[in-house]
């Protein structure tokens, strides 16, 4: 009689997130393209706990489509962090030793779960237990791993140092970068330099203009690290109302203050054991700067209300679209916190100096837009012609990859056509006035000018972007703009009839 086949894994971000991104995942991929169907899946899961149903149904449904109906079984795994090398060695220990005393034929998942998870696989599988390895990637599918060694069992007794090296040299970290492809030399090296600095829990500033995809390059590396399987938390800090910085950073005990009716978790207890990402640091202000520097220091937070700290296991991508080093000099950021997040540094250089990345990032942004407007009624797919990319790229886009995504969205809308010409883009294109045409140019006094009208202009365009980026906080868009008193630019707003309508 056959031995039942099982798939034992991890449960990975790209298996919970296949349903919704329209993939399969690397466990559906592989009960789908395995030689022969598995009887059961065994899945281990430390994360994601409120969505194992629904993950449940849908692969129990994915495999009843293919005609591979099998038993689909979870087990909640507590671990510390994404790191807890004997808490991982412990649940796959007791696993492997139930599933072999059944006597059945195991396969191990080398795909989903962190490096750290992939390790003990690849020491418990191979050294120990005598099992099936295998991995799957959209490149390559459905691949079985075969070692040309066994792994001693007393390599066990050192496996924090051997599970830190396999997990350094993970092969898989570009898959979370294929996304972000580049033809540009900077951002080349710039996309290098984070697939280094996603293996290393190290915390990272991301510096670049507004829409040069500092979010999308975070994701990637939290993705590619050790962390993977565990929260992203994206926090903009610019939006944060200024006088409940601390409570949604740290969180807040019931009765701390007028409306905190019951407790409540920080960003800090949110991403516990994963990655926070503070868009916009530069908005934090110095108090809220000196307690973050402290809650990096000593590793725990103290909830707003709170009699005792407890402990904390992030990792921090701070990015920001300002210089930092320069609010610095200023005194508007504190040099010591600066140093503490800038252990991994980069820079993403603005789209206008990666022109020769424009046409594929259009093709890309074009195929995201059909998909994700595919089921939108009366909505056809469109391509996109050679004179409306070379038009887009003799454009600056001052902001960036979001307003060029902006710019493709409105001429798909309004277009009835299945393929946007350069007329459909410039139709689409957000008319700038002479205030933003203009800026760090020198217009022609010869001609006459109307300085009071260009100063107005700057004005205007100035006030909006500040209140769009501190989501129309006035003291916050004040400080942006080196102005002592919002009161005067609750002034200069009603003067030059600024409406909430426009930021």
């Amino acid at each position: 009689m056959p031995k039942t086949r099982i798939l034992l894994t991890w449960l990975g971000q790209q298996d919970v997130l296949a349903e919704e991104k329209g993939v399969e995942g690397p466990v559906a991929a592989i009960l789908a393209s395995a030689e022969w169907p598995f009887d059961e899946v065994r899945i281990l899961a430390n994360n994601w706990l409120d969505r194992l149903e629904q993950y449940e149904g849908w692969l129990s449904k994915r495999m009843a489509g293919l005609k591979r109906p099998l038993k689909i079984s979870f087990r909640e795994a507590a671990l510390e962090s994404p790191i807890d090398y004997s808490g991982i060695y412990q649940v796959a220990r007791e696993e492997l030793d139930h599933l072999a005393a059944n006597d059945v034929r195991i396969t191990l998942n080398l795909t989903s779960g962190t490096p750290a998870m992939i390790a003990t696989w690849l020491l418990l599988g191979k050294g120990v237990y005598g099992t099936e390895l295998v991995q799957t990637s959209w490149q390559s599918g459905l691949s079985s791993i075969e070692l040309p060694f066994d792994i001693s069992l007393e390599y066990l007794h050192h496996q924090d140092g051997l599970l830190g090296q396999i997990a350094s040299n993970a092969p898989d970290v570009d898959v979370h970068f294929d996304h972000i492809q580049t033809h540009s030399a900077t951002m080349g090296e710039t996309i290098a330099l984070a697939k280094r600095i996603a293996l290393r829990d190290i915390p990272v500033v991301i510096q670049g203009d507004s829409g040069t995809g500092k979010e999308v390059v975070a994701t990637a590396i939290h993705q590619a690290s050790v962390r993977a399987s565990e929260p992203f938390v994206p926090v903009n800090c610019g939006a944060i109302p200024e006088g409940l910085v601390d409570s949604h950073l740290f969180g807040h005990v019931k009765g701390a203050f007028t409306g905190a009716v019951s407790n409540r978790k920080g960003v800090f207890d949110q991403a516990h054991g994963g990655t926070l990402f503070l868009d916009e640091v530069g908005e934090l202000p110095l108090d809220a700067q000196a307690k973050l520097l402290r809650v990096l220091q000593e590793k725990e937070v103290m909830p707003v209300g709170a009699s005792r700290a407890h402990k904390t296991d992030v990792r921090i991508i701070a990015a920001t679209h300002r210089d930092l080093l320069a609010m610095v000099e200023a005194g508007d950021f504190r040099e010591d916190l600066f140093y503490r997040l800038a252990v991994g540094l980069l820079s993403l250089p603005p789209l206008r100096s990666r022109q020769e990345d424009i046409p594929d990032l259009v093709r890309r942004l074009m195929e995201q837009l059909n998909q994700e407007a595919r089921t939108q009624p009366g909505y056809k797919s469109k391509k996109i012609s050679k004179n409306a990319i070379n038009f887009i790229c003799s454009q600056p886009w001052p902001g960036n990859i979001r307003e060029l995504w902006n710019t493709l969205v409105r001429a798909s809308v309004w277009s009835d056509g299945d393929c946007l010409e350069r007329h459909h883009i410039e139709k689409a294109m957000i008319k700038r006035g002479p205030a933003v045409s203009h800026l760090g140019q020198r217009r022609d006094v010869s001609q006459g000018v109307d300085i009071s009208k260009i100063v107005d202009e700057t004005k205007v365009y100035y006030i909006k972007e500040a209140l769009k980026l501190t989501a129309g906080q006035k003291v916050k868009a004040a400080r942006l703009l080196g102005i002592s008193n919002h009161q005067t630019l609750s002034n200069w707003i009603n003067q030059l009839g600024i409406s909430d309508t426009d930021y």
